[in-house]
């Protein structure tokens, strides 16, 4: 476990200086190749002079392709590899520019080239930053897809991510940084994604650098029922005005103008009739005279926006540029503009060249900076940002999501059985807010940094280093058999602190309060020193405000709400006269040891205890609305998966999937729930006795005995269609069919819309409906080969829930399919492939 290797940084830094040095004009591009083959490490492409790097420096994973082998010769070098990403959803480059705060032309170049021969259609999205930039959908192997932004990055490096999305393998061609004058293309905090470039009355297919000093791409637009201008002159950027677009010599010395000497220039966006009402535009309108004028001739000329008037008179200055554009982003269903004839005007008006670019309005919200140094310093397969966008969140890692803007911070990291090496780095002291830290079972050795020490014994860290025999708990490590660390985690610890005094009460064993109050305890691998997160049940009467609100009562006892200051929480109180409730009290405890020091989302937190020789109980945090019952699959999947070993929950039911103020769903009650042993590949089953609630029992498991993964995959099954229909698992009215045969009858029929939830009154996405009532019923099969993992069924249901947001937001189509197509003037379209030489 160390930062990047020196020598990656070195190579970097090298290539930049080398290239730097061979064209002082390309100072501050980033041109990445990517996929280059390994043993290049930079090159010039002769047509346009451009010094191109590889992208090995940049990025972690993909693999590096090449196109078929018969276009090579058609096209220009950057355009012979491509890198593909077939693993993780997320694949990220991380790019240092000269200074953030800079404006920079960003675009990434995607061309498949038939390198598969499969002609295979790809949809995938593209991240800058956690904001999605666009989407990328590739029609056919032969397709050349680029996308441009102008783009302020906040801070260094620039994360530019590629994702996933489930229909295709995401690949990109060239990603290229091209800085800008901060002056031009001002905008209101915005950023902005290119729509078109054009060079108006040219007969030239396309112009970049080094024709284009910041290697902006223009193509040629001859419009309709015009006369094209042009001269051999050499165009410069207006001296009287605070122009620094740049714009081409080449590109302004040509122009439109009407055939009709009264009459206007007249373009449109968008060309059909497509309403792009939501959707917001900045027009860049750049006009140079470039007829010498005889004294008795004048061009002057006004432009107007939808009818009103926009700007003007305008009488461009011979051989100079001068840039027209909104200063406020433009919002309508279509934008015209009319460029007309001044009433004192000899000539007609012309255009020489046109910049559309549409809004990109992003968050640019990051996770707090310093936590994401201090992670960027282990090496794993993370990509991008730690905690954003949500969806994407790091494996083995949690954030807290603050409002009022403020960054994510990291509060839990699962590092464990990953055979790190060496120390444990000094760096995870620097996560200021993190509240969950496991490190077991990898190979780590010496003492832990001071200040993690210092966390875990006051209580604000909860640590596991299980698994690393060498490590020490002293700091200075210099005796010999120094003690191991033992697992320090205020939620694990309460429950196995219960567990030793739950059963020293039941066994006669407890002779003093005061000795509890002195003593530790071993359960197992844990240990944990006693007086971490504890309460005395004196302090339950104020938690409970007198118990004054029951909120629950099951085989171990009464469940009340309460404050801990300002957090309300359900205290969990065991009732001395049940010895179910007991057992199901120590399993629940037993369950906090395996997975709470993992912490996941959709299981409840545990926030303390409380124990005397009378009274013993457990504080969780209070899901505000209740369970499924009164009013899914995530925390299943955890369990089953995310927890090692496994464990089998065993009475999932819709009471035991609880739902805080956000209506999130969490699962609860862990009194028999069951661990399932992994050492043993073999191992397919454990047998134990039945437990759990009649409805949701697996038939299976209630026959044989014997419980696996699949039993509780059956009781969500359960859960899930009693969302669907609305009713109970079992009928309170007699001789009435059972839920599970009743969905398998009118699904049979074809009835969906009498297996749906009435009280819906029909307004669902049907084909979701279908796909959600399918996976349930798959999840209820007899045969329990046949059903799906949990991982699997959240696939679905991910499925259903996408489908559904598309189905009911068809009316606000993404601004991200607007392609660069001529306006409704050209009468010939933009050539859509890469570069030829």
């Amino acid at each position: 476990m160390r930062p990047l290797a020196f020598e990656h940084f070195l190579l970097a830094f090298l290539v930049s200086f080398v290239l730097i040095c061979d064209g002082q004009d390309q100072t501050g591009f980033i041109s990445i190749d990517c996929g280059l083959e390994p043993d290049v490490t930079n090159y010039t492409e002769k047509s346009t002079g451009l010094n191109f790097i590889s992208d090995q420096t940049f990025v972690d994973t993909g693999e590096s392709k090449v196109i078929y082998e018969k276009n090579k010769k058609e096209y220009q070098r950057q355009y012979y590899s491509f890198r593909s990403f077939p693993e993780g959803n997320r694949n990220c480059y991380k790019i240092r520019v000269a200074a953030a705060g800079t404006k920079y032309l960003i675009r990434a170049e995607f061309f498949y080239g038939d390198y598969d021969e499969h002609d295979m259609p790809l949809t995938f999205d593209l991240y800058v930053g956690n904001d999605l930039w666009d989407s990328i959908k590739i029609s056919n192997s032969s397709s050349y897809v680029y996308k441009e932004i102008i783009h302020v990055p906040p801070r260094n490096p620039v994360l530019v991510c590629l994702v996933n999305t489930g229909n295709g393998t995401p690949f990109i061609t060239t990603l290229e940084f091209r800085p800008l004058d901060n002056s031009t293309y001002l905008t209101k905090g915005v950023s902005l994604a290119t729509v078109g470039r054009w060079d108006v009355g040219s007969s030239k297919d396309q112009y970049r650098y080094d024709k284009d000093f910041h290697d902006r791409f223009w193509y040629e637009w001859q419009p309709s029922k015009t006369k094209n201008l042009s001269t051999t002159l050499a165009i410069t950027d207006s001296k009287d005005t605070d122009d620094h677009y740049n714009i081409p010599s080449v590109v302004m010395s040509t122009a439109a103008m009407p055939q009709d000497a009264n009459g206007s220039l007249i373009f449109r966006w968008p060309p059909d009739n497509r309403d792009i009402s939501g959707d917001e535009y900045y027009f860049y309108m750049h006009f140079a005279e470039i007829q010498v004028l005889q004294a008795n001739q004048t061009r002057e000329f006004n432009i107007f926006y939808n009818g009103e008037f926009f700007d003007g008179p305008i009488s461009p200055a011979y051989l100079q540029t001068r840039t027209v554009y909104n200063k406020i982003p433009l919002k309508a269903r279509q934008h015209t503009f009319t460029i007309s004839k001044a009433e004192n005007s000899t000539l007609p008006p012309i255009l020489n060249a046109l910049e559309i670019y549409t809004v990109k309005q992003f968050s640019l919200w990051e996770t707090h900076q310093q936590d994401v140094k201090s992670t960027y310093g282990l090496k794993r397969n993370w990509q991008g940002d730690p905690c954003l966008p949500k969806e994407y969140l790091w494996e083995g890692l949690n954030c807290s999501y603050k409002e009022n803007d403020k960054p994510p911070r990291i509060i839990a990291l699962d590092l464990s059985n990953n055979n790190f090496t060496g120390n444990v780095p000094e760096f995870l002291s620097r996560l200021e807010e993190l509240r969950v830290l496991n490190l077991d079972n990898n190979q780590l050795n010496g003492p832990l940094p001071a200040e993690l020490m210092a966390k875990w014994k006051k209580g604000f860290l909860q640590l596991s280093v299980n698994g690393n025999p060498n490590i020490c708990a002293s700091v200075s490590c210099k005796k010999k058999h120094s003690a191991v660390v033992p697992v320090v985690a205020s939620v694990v610890g309460a429950s196995i602190l219960l567990l030793a005094i739950a059963a020293a009460i039941y066994c006669g064993l407890l002779r003093s309060r005061h000795g509890i109050a002195k003593a530790g305890f071993t359960i197992g691998p844990y240990s944990l020193e006693a007086g971490k997160r504890q309460f005395t049940y004196a302090d339950i009467p104020r938690i409970t405000n007198n118990f004054d609100r029951v909120i629950g009562k099951g085989g171990f006892g009464t469940v009340y709400h309460g404050h801990v200051g300002d957090t309300q929480v359900a205290v969990k109180m065991l009732s001395r006269s049940s010895v179910q409730g007991y057992q199901q009290f120590q399993s629940e405890a037993r369950g906090d040891i395996q997975c709470y020091i993992l912490y996941s989302l959709n299981l409840t937190a545990l926030v303390g205890y409380f124990t005397d020789e009378n009274n013993t109980g457990l504080i969780y945090e209070y899901m505000a609305n209740s369970d499924l019952r009164s009013h899914l699959s995530a925390g299943l999947e955890y369990l089953h998966h995310g927890c090692k070993p496994p464990i089998i929950h065993r009475d999932v039911k819709s009471a035991n999937i609880l739902l805080d103020e956000n209506f999130r769903a969490k699962i609860s009650d862990f009194g028999i729930s069951k661990i399932f042993p992994t050492s043993d590949n073999s191992v397919t089953h454990v047998s134990t006795e039945v437990a759990g609630t009649l409805g949701y029992l697996d038939p299976k498991y209630y026959k044989s005995n014997r419980l696996n993964e699949k039993s509780d995959v059956y009781s969500f099954g359960i859960v899930l269609l009693e969302i669907i229909t609305g009713r109970p698992a079992i009928s309170k009215i007699p001789d009435e069919t059972c839920l599970r045969e009743w969905v398998i009858m009118m699904f049979e029929k074809g009835l969906i819309n009498g297996i749906v939830d009435p009280r819906l009154q029909g307004n669902f996405h049907v084909n979701s409906a279908w796909k959600a009532v399918e996976i349930a019923l798959n999840c209820v099969s007899l045969n329990s080969a046949k059903r799906p993992t949990m991982s699997e069924v959240i696939g679905v249901l991910k499925g259903c829930l996408e489908a559904t947001k598309v189905g009911c937001g068809s009316e606000n189509k993404s601004k991200d399919s607007i392609q660069a197509i001529p306006l409704n003037l050209v009468t010939q379209e933009i050539d859509t492939q890469p570069s030829a030489r």
